[in-house]
């Protein structure tokens, strides 16, 4: 396979990226290109099993912050106080939704959860932090929910991505393996027009790199290779400069084997 170079064992699978509904029909691909990513990538990611999202879900929460986010330049003040309520409400969500399942049982109640969220987060003069005049401002309560659940669910999908990054890993070193494929998305073979990115990791030091095949302005493939950094205690994944881009699955694979001799 163009871009494996050696003997490259696979442990895992992996990551996450932007928009629900792309996520739904890319079953989890976390786009084109690493630059700049952390493990607070976007809706996409793959879920384990019982945990995935239904598609009209994940529609409906893309749908809530797209039409949120116009409200920057035509009402700036709705703006900040709906990123003021979101923020109040992802925090009450974190505590009351370990999993993807507990978050879907709160979504479904709609915006009915940001009343809750106000009475149980009541100061003690009776004050909501998610005060009952910003809906009256104009701010959706429906919205506010939504845009909340996306981003808990992005945490969500971030978190199960690490921990497979990170067991991964662990099998690894349990097998003895030097070098070891920790996370893949995709399919090589129908990239560039879906995206195809994996994560190689130096077993022993966490050292690693990112291999993504992404399309030029005409539609070729372009591979890509970006150094990175693998925590072996949490899973996480932390980005590092790009070592290049080339033009060929040849060039890749050369500069693939220096990588990895330079991090060994």
């Amino acid at each position: 396979m163009a871009g494996r170079g050696g003997d490259v064992p696979v442990g895992g699978s992996g990551p996450d990226r932007p928009g629900p509904a792309a996520a739904a029909e890319q079953a989890g691909l976390g786009g084109s290109s690493p630059r700049g990513s952390t493990d607070q990538g976007g809706l996409g990611g793959s879920s384990p099993r019982g945990n995935s999202v239904p598609a009209e879900t994940l529609r409906s929460w893309d749908a809530a912050e797209a039409r949120l986010f116009p409200l920057v330049m035509a009402r700036p003040e709705v703006y900040e106080r709906s990123l003021a309520m979101i923020d109040v409400l992802l925090g009450w969500l974190r505590s009351r939704c370990p999993d993807i399942p507990a978050l879907l049982v709160q979504s479904a109640r709609g915006g009915a959860i940001v009343a809750s969220a106000a009475a149980e987060l009541s100061g003690d003069q009776g004050e909501p932090r998610l005060d009952q005049g910003g809906l009256a401002a104009g701010v959706r309560g429906d919205l506010i929910a939504a845009a909340a659940c996306a981003m808990r669910y992005r945490e969500l999908v971030a978190e199960n991505a690490a921990r497979g990054r990170r067991d991964a890993l662990a099998a690894a070193g349990t097998r003895g393996e030097s070098w070891a494929v920790i996370e893949e998305t995709g399919d090589q073979a129908r990239a560039p027009y879906l995206p195809y990115q994996r994560v190689e990791a130096h077993v022993p030091s966490g050292r690693a790199v990112i291999i993504s095949i992404e399309p030029d302005e005409m539609l070729n493939a372009v591979w890509r290779l970006d150094e990175a950094t693998l925590d072996p205690a949490t899973g996480g994944l932390a980005i590092g400069p790009e070592i290049g881009s080339y033009a060929s699955a040849g060039e890749l694979d050369e500069a693939l084997a220096r990588a990895r001799q330079r991090l060994s």
